[in-house]
């Protein structure tokens, strides 16, 4: 049991990095738009190597532990769910590398109608998604976790808003179309962002309940 514990210990310790390792990269993406620093784009698609590899680590370790440890009931499950997890912030990675990928596509004219003003609040809600089930997956609160739907909700929202607001600037002037293109993929990003950090959630309340939900 010592030697399971430990195990738990090392991988929970591992993906708690893995959460912060993926909260820095989708705020380093938003700069990169912001500034449309195409070095800065480039410095955060090299660094996603290291959190795929952070991810093969957690999957290696729950494979370990379940192998040589045979754990059942709550061990089981957190093990599972704990690899789910990781697989899941993998792909929120991969995210902010699109957007990064995306930056680099444009060129140099305004941001200013393609409905920044919505973006950056898609941002800060990715954010804050990824804090709360963050939270609660440290502190095995399901209702916490429950908290994400009305989050999702409102990226959801967000994203449907800006699709109007950007199409409308792409008709009104055809030299936005370029960038129009690039916010378009950007925004799929972010709800596909707030989609996987749902997806977590979830996993949350199976570790802490023992049973599957639908909070999107």
């Amino acid at each position: 049991m010592k030697i399971l514990n430990a195990k738990k210990s090392q991988i929970e310790t591992n993906l708690d990095q893995l959460f912060d390792a993926v909260g820095n990269a989708i705020e380093k993406a938003v700069d990169c738009l912001i500034s449309r620093d195409f070095a800065a784009c480039d410095r955060l698609i090299q660094n996603d190597p290291s959190i795929n590899d952070l991810r093969r680590m957690i999957e290696q370790d729950c494979l370990v532990a379940i192998a040589s440890q045979q754990p059942v009931a709550h061990d089981l499950r957190d093990i599972i769910a704990d690899s789910h997890i990781a697989s899941e912030l993998e792909r929120l990675g991969d995210y902010a590398c699109d957007i990064a990928a995306s930056v680099k596509r444009m060129d140099d004219a305004s941001l200013d109608q393609l409905g920044m003003t919505n973006i950056l609040a898609m941002t800060r809600l990715a954010r804050e998604m990824l804090t709360l089930v963050m939270r609660a997956n440290q502190e095995g609160d399901a209702q916490l976790a429950r908290q994400i739907s009305a989050l999702d909700d409102k990226m959801d929202a967000l994203f449907k808003e800006t699709i109007d607001l950007v199409l409308a600037a792409m008709r009104g002037d055809p030299q936005l179309v370029t960038n129009g293109t690039c916010v378009l993929w950007i925004i799929h990003d972010m709800e596909r962002y707030g989609d996987r950090t749902t997806n977590i959630a979830e996993q949350v309340v199976f570790r802490v309940e023992s049973r599957s939900t639908n909070l999107g």
